[in-house]
This record gives C-alpha cells, sequence and structure tokens, in this order.
C-alpha cells in the first residue's frame, strides 16, 4: 500500500465499484438493475430538463415578456416534468439500495464465516492468518454502505455526462475550466485515503489486542479473578497503553491529512473562480448571448454538483476499495484452503492405524509430532499421557481427520483419512475438548448440536442421565428449551463443571464410533468424575475410546495407556505394567501427583 502511484490508486474506484455490482447482483438481481436503469433515466432525465432550459431561456429573453412566455411555457413544462421525474427515480433508486445494503452485508458475513468454519486447522496455525481475518471482517462490515455510496458515485456520472454534453454544446472552455477546479480535490480524497489506510494497517494489529484485552476485562467469566487478585492497575495500565498506541498513530496521520485537504480545497476553490472569470469574459466579449450564459450557469451547477459528488464518493469507494481488497484477497486465501480431501466415504472403524504418522505446523521447524506408528482396536480404552507440549493434542487431530498428517499416513480400517471424505470422517467422531463451546443456545441445542434429530427428547434426556445431567437440566426454569447464556435476558448460566458434563453429554449423544475425551472431567467434582468415567468403561465395547489427563489416577482404568514425550511415543502398556518398570516417565509422573 504504501508504495502504490496514484495511478494504481485510481484503477481502485473502478475494481471497487466492479466488486459492489457483483456483490450485489448475488445477493438481489432485481434490485440491483432497478439502481441501474433509474440512475440511466435519470441522467436521460437531467439531459432533457436542461435542454427545455437551453429552448425557454432565449424566449423569456425576448423583448416581449408575455410573448416569450407563450412561447417558453411548452419547454418550461417539460424541464419541471424532467426535474420532476429525476427526482423520482433518484427515490425509486434510493428505496431498491437501501434494500440492497443489508443483503450485500449478510452475503459478505455469511461468506467469511462459512469459510471460517470450512478451512482445514492448518489454516488457523499460518502466520499473520488472525490480523488478516480481522482486516477482512472490517471489509465485510464496509459493505452494508457499498450500495449507497456505488449508487451516488454512478449517479455523478450520470449527472455529468447529462450536464457536460449540454456544457460542451455552449462552449468547450467551460467545461475544461470546470473540470479543472473538481481534479484537486479528487486528488486530494484520494491521497487523504491513503493516509487513513496507512494508520489504519499499521494499527491493526494493537487494535486485535485491545479488542481481545477489552473483553477479557468486561466478561463476568473474569470478574472474580480479576478483583481478588487486584489485577485491575496492571490490566488499566496495559490497556491504556494499548489505546495510546492507536491513538499515536492516529495523530500521526492528523497532519499531512490536514495538510492535503487544505491544499486541495485551496486549488478547487482557485479554478472555480476561474470558471466565473472565463464565463463573464465570454458574455463581455461577445461570444455568448446573456440568455446562453444563463443556461450555462444551470449546466455548469448540474455539472459541479455532479463532479463534486464523484470526488466525494469516489474517495469513499476509493476507501472501500482498500477494506474490499483484504476482504477478498482474504476470501481468495481462505477458499483455497477449504477442506477438500477425497470423496472416499468411511464407515465406523474397527481399527485406526498410524503408519509412520507424523506432523509439522507451519513456520515451524520442529516436528509436533514426530512419526509414529501405533494401532488403536475398537472396544478398547487407551489413555494418552505426557507433559504439556508433548503431542497429545496433535496426534488426537490425526486420529480424528482433523488433520492430515504432514507424513506417513493415518486409517480407518484400509482408507486413508487423506483420501476420505472429511464430512464422512467426523460423522462418527464424538470430541470433548480441554476448552469447550459454552454455546449461547438454549440446551436442548448445546446437546444435539452437530447431530439433531426429530425423534423427540428421549435420546436428549438419555445421554444426559449417563453423564449425570439430567437433574440440573430438570431443575432449569425452562429445562431443555432454557438459554445458556447469562448475558442474554431470560439465560441462564451453568457452573464450569455443568457445561463439561453438557459437553460430554453432546457426545454421548452421537453415539460415535470414535470417542475421544481431552481433560474431560477437570472441572467436575468427584461424583462427576466417577459418573464419567464409569459410562466409559460400560461403553467402551461400542467403539474406540481415547482419554486425555493429567489426573494419572483415572489412568488406571484404560486398558493401555500411551506415554508422549516430546513428539514421540516413549511408552506404551498397561498401568500397573509401566508404573513399575524402573526409569518409566509414568511412573516418574505419577510419583510425582503423589508426592503432596
Amino acid at each position: 500500500m504504501d508504495d502504490a502511484t496514484l495511478r494504481d490508486m485510481a484503477r481502485r474506484i473502478p475494481r471497487a465499484l466492479a466488486q459492489t455490482a457483483r456483490l450485489a447482483w448475488s445477493a438481489d438481481r432485481r434490485m440491483a438493475a432497478t439502481v441501474v436503469v433509474c440512475q440511466l433515466l435519470s441522467g436521460a432525465a437531467t439531459a432533457l430538463m436542461l435542454g427545455a432550459v437551453a429552448r425557454a431561456l432565449p424566449r423569456l429573453t425576448a423583448s416581449d415578456p408575455r410573448e416569450g412566455l407563450a412561447q417558453a411555457w411548452p419547454a418550461l413544462t417539460v424541464a419541471v416534468a424532467a426535474m420532476a421525474g429525476g427526482s423520482a427515480l433518484w427515490i425509486l433508486a434510493d428505496w431498491a439500495t437501501r434494500r440492497l445494503n443489508p443483503k450485500i452485508a449478510l452475503a459478505a458475513d455469511l461468506t467469511l464465516v462459512d469459510l471460517h468454519m470450512r478451512a482445514e486447522l492448518s489454516a488457523y496455525d499460518t502466520e499473520g492468518f488472525s490480523e488478516r481475518s480481522q482486516a477482512a471482517e472490517i471489509g465485510a462490515r464496509r459493505a452494508v454502505d457499498l450500495a449507497d455510496d456505488a449508487k451516488s458515485l454512478t449517479n455523478g456520472l450520470v449527472q455529468l455526462v447529462s450536464a457536460a454534453t449540454v456544457l460542451t454544446s455552449l462552449h468547450p472552455l467551460l467545461l475544461g475550466v470546470l473540470l479543472l477546479s473538481v481534479i484537486p480535490r479528487g486528488l486530494g480524497g484520494v491521497i487523504a485515503a491513503r493516509i487513513d489506510y496507512r494508520v489504519h494497517d499499521r494499527t491493526l494489529s494493537a487494535r486485535n489486542l485491545r479488542g481481545m484485552m477489552r473483553w477479557w476485562l468486561t466478561t463476568a467469566d473474569l470478574a472474580d479473578e480479576l478483583r481478588a487478585n487486584t489485577m485491575r492497575p496492571y490490566l488499566q495500565f496495559w490497556y491504556r497503553t494499548m489505546c495510546d498506541r492507536v491513538e499515536d498513530r492516529e495523530l500521526e496521520g492528523a497532519r499531512p491529512y490536514l495538510l492535503v485537504t487544505l491544499l486541495a480545497a485551496s486549488l478547487a476553490g482557485v479554478f472555480t473562480l476561474g470558471m466565473w472569470a472565463s464565463l463573464a469574459a465570454l458574455v463581455l466579449a461577445g461570444a455568448m448571448s446573456a440568455a446562453l450564459a444563463g443556461t450555462a450557469v444551470v449546466a455548469a451547477q448540474t455539472a459541479g454538483r455532479a463532479l463534486h459528488s464523484i470526488v466525494r464518493y469516489g474517495a469513499v469507494m476509493f476507501h472501500h476499495g482498500l477494506y474490499l481488497n483484504d476482504y477478498h484477497a482474504f476470501v481468495d486465501e481462505v477458499a483455497s484452503m477449504v477442506t477438500s480431501r477425497g470423496t472416499t466415504r468411511v464407515e465406523a472403524p474397527r481399527r485406526i492405524r498410524f503408519e509412520g504418522a507424523g506432523y509439522t505446523y507451519p513456520a515451524k521447524e520442529t516436528p509436533a509430532l514426530h512419526p509414529v506408528d501405533l494401532t488403536l482396536h475398537r472396544g478398547e480404552v487407551v489413555a494418552l499421557v505426557g507433559e504439556n507440549g508433548a503431542g497429545k493434542s496433535t496426534l488426537i487431530r490425526l486420529l480424528t481427520g482433523l488433520t492430515t498428517a504432514g507424513e506417513g499416513a493415518v486409517r480407518w480400517d484400509d482408507t486413508d483419512l487423506a483420501t476420505a471424505d472429511a464430512e464422512s470422517v467426523w460423522r462418527h467422531v464424538g470430541l470433548v475438548p480441554q476448552r469447550t463451546g459454552r454455546w449461547p443456545l438454549a440446551a436442548r441445542e448445546n446437546i444435539t448440536l452437530g447431530r439433531p434429530r426429530e425423534d423427540g427428547d428421549d435420546r436428549i434426556w438419555a445421554a444426559a442421565d449417563r453423564v449425570g445431567m439430567a437433574e440440573a437440566l430438570l431443575g432449569l426454569p425452562r429445562r431443555l428449551d432454557t438459554l445458556l447464556a447469562r448475558s442474554v435476558w431470560g439465560g441462564h448460566e451453568l457452573s464450569g463443571g455443568q457445561w463439561q458434563r453438557l459437553a460430554c453429554a453432546r457426545a454421548m449423544y452421537r453415539e460415535p464410533a470414535v470417542l475421544v475425551l481431552d481433560e474431560p472431567t477437570s472441572e467436575m467434582d468427584a461424583r462427576g468424575e466417577h459418573t464419567i468415567f464409569r459410562e466409559l468403561r460400560e461403553t467402551a465395547r461400542d467403539r474406540i475410546t481415547i482419554v486425555v489427563t493429567h489426573r494419572l489416577d483415572n489412568v488406571r482404568m484404560a486398558d493401555r495407556v500411551i506415554v508422549l514425550d516430546q513428539g514421540r511415543i516413549r511408552e506404551e502398556g498397561r498401568f500397573e505394567d509401566l508404573v513399575a518398570t524402573e526409569g518409566s516417565l509414568l511412573g516418574e509422573l505419577h510419583a510425582l501427583s503423589q508426592d503432596r
């Protein structure tokens, strides 16, 4: 952006218009066509009005006023009718635009959200992804005004063509001088928009950090910790520092913005004065009659308003074009990262095999998971154990098909997940991650989310009962219809342990062939934890079950324990055997957990 020339920037305006036209056409073709037709007819009405005025003025200035008025009234009637028609067309175009604006904004927003949900998880790990995502979101929000601004700009262009035709027919010099009076404002608007966008670009990261921190400072989730641990002074200082950083960058751009605007306005004023001086000189020199001069004044004022509209909304569209470019660039980028692996549909696996499967995250040199060979069988409960950063989460992503192996292969039975249809894989997965979504939905939807059924609530209550959540749901004001969002009027909040039980109920409701629980009981009481692990044992024969936990006493219930260390499988076997083995990492970790 800093290296862009004025020519490059000027190209952004028609590009922004073209992008807006495509968005409008895809959002509502009938309304988009209505705007275009009204614009063209409005321009024709302006030309008709100016032509009528040009015919009427010489007659009105005749020596006999009555005779002149009698001769001029047909032309005046046409002029008035053309003005009224033009106004009606403008109102109709404005109505159509107001219908288009929310549709364009909605389409842009839905596209952005949908792409985020369909992108490969590796997209989130690419450098600068969150900043580009935020910039694209700003572009999507700007889309709400696109149709209105594009309409004003194109209306100015149509009106200018109509007025310029009349003005040129009177004297070519007038149009040239008029254009000179507006060009400085146009260049000034483009340069000012460039300054404004540069400030936006340089403050994007700071504003993202500020926005995230603002949420943490104002959410009820952290209010207790913030107060009890006297965090307010430092966090307020940190937040104020981010605000000051943004403000300083914005103030840096204020001075050049003001200078550019003043210079453009001054030059425009000089050339405008020159246009009126040229018109007076033509009349005094006898090159133009007073009547034609009057027509020229009307045409010049019409053209002047049109040019100023072009300058104003051209600068706005240029500004929008910068953000739209961010939006379209991000959409194209993420569209290339959408999950699209293969067409092979998989069934519930009897075994999952890692054949030299490993993975390295983007922009990282060290593998998160070195090539491993591993087989998991249906009916087995497998515990994954390891210190932080050992590779447990990466292994889970690979075995559930959330990420494909960077080397080697992960197979469900005989199907390589890299060639499988991803949705068909995930239909057999039930995942309870460490950080579960506390969805602001009804309790029923929080359980059925991802696999809604139309066979009543019996299955929902059964899933809730299996994880010890049924009693809590019965105690809610509207039971399954209770909105689980305290921040919304009428909503209700669950405890941390209840949210975890709800996530486990959601996984059980899916009846998955592959059940993965990552620290599923970290916020539960002893009764809740016992209920969850008892359910795992009772239903293990129907699925492959993987449990990740740092509470090593819970590992005893597993048929097999896999110990990961720095992305490699360090140990594998039964809990009792591994703990009893001298030099065992599991034994060391278990001993540390008992040393209180």
